[in-house]
């Protein structure tokens, strides 16, 4: 008796697990993000990567976990900051039909800048070495925002745009592209 109840839940594990297979997917793609208010001051449009693995719940409701890493320049050269931003963060997507969604996410982002300090020369004597200085740290942020998904097979590429927040002041517009493979 032992056997065949080994064999049978053995058997339903299997089922299940290929059963729910068919509804996780991972997204590989690129970001474009544009900065907004004083972090659009000082930097430039940031640009990067990431990778975000989705769960499907039903046809409508999918839990989102992505990794990205973002880089951002100075706008100004002379002020020399430039920033890389690692927003890992989990959410959910709500899909209107199969092709259109909304989404809501939030983590943390653990951030980098740098400051590159020209030096200071006085008739020719260097006063201030050249030097760069930077700092590290984390913040909480959110995302919102919506996306298409173009079906292409059992895969789909995922347009989407979202607003992102990922340190108090550090806001921006992201538009990203994926290529999604289920498995």
């Amino acid at each position: 008796m032992k056997k065949i109840f080994s064999i049978l839940f053995l058997v339903f594990f299997v089922f299940s697990f290929a059963n729910a297979q068919s509804k996780m997917s991972l997204g590989v793609g690129g970001n474009l993000a544009l900065p907004m208010g004083s972090f659009g001051d000082v930097s430039s449009m940031g640009f990067g990567g990431g990778a975000k693995f989705e769960y499907a719940f039903s046809d409508n409701i999918v839990s989102t976990v992505s990794v990205q890493y973002l880089m951002f320049g100075a706008k100004d050269d002379r002020t020399g900051v430039s920033w890389s931003i690692i927003p890992v963060i989990v959410g959910a997507k709500y899909y209107f039909g199969s092709s259109f969604y909304t989404m809501a996410e939030s983590g943390m982002n653990f951030w980098t800048s740098k400051v590159k300090i020209p030096e200071v020369r006085v008739g020719g004597m260097v006063i201030i070495p050249a030097r760069e200085i930077s700092a590290s740290d984390s913040d909480f942020g959110f995302a919102f925002g919506a996306g298409y998904e173009l079906a292409i097979g059992n895969n789909a590429l995922d347009l989407s745009v979202k607003y992102q927040n990922y340190a108090k002041e550090t806001n921006a517009i992201n538009f990203g592209v994926a290529y999604k493979f289920s498995f």
